[in-house]
């Protein structure tokens, strides 16, 4: 196998790679706010919080 096919493979795999790493880092800081892990609320403020 060329040098080249294999820089154009390992390219291909580093998108892929860092692409889905990308992905998950969007959907997981949508879903995981680090402002709602600070708030402390009461029983009573927790079940009035819309979610």
């Amino acid at each position: 196998m060329s040098f080249g096919m294999m820089f154009l493979i390992t390219m291909a795999f580093m998108f892929a790679i860092l692409g889905f790493a990308a992905t998950l880092y969007h959907f997981l800081s949508k879903a995981l706010t680090a402002k709602d892990g600070l708030v402390i609320d009461t029983p009573e403020e927790a079940l009035e919080r819309d979610l």
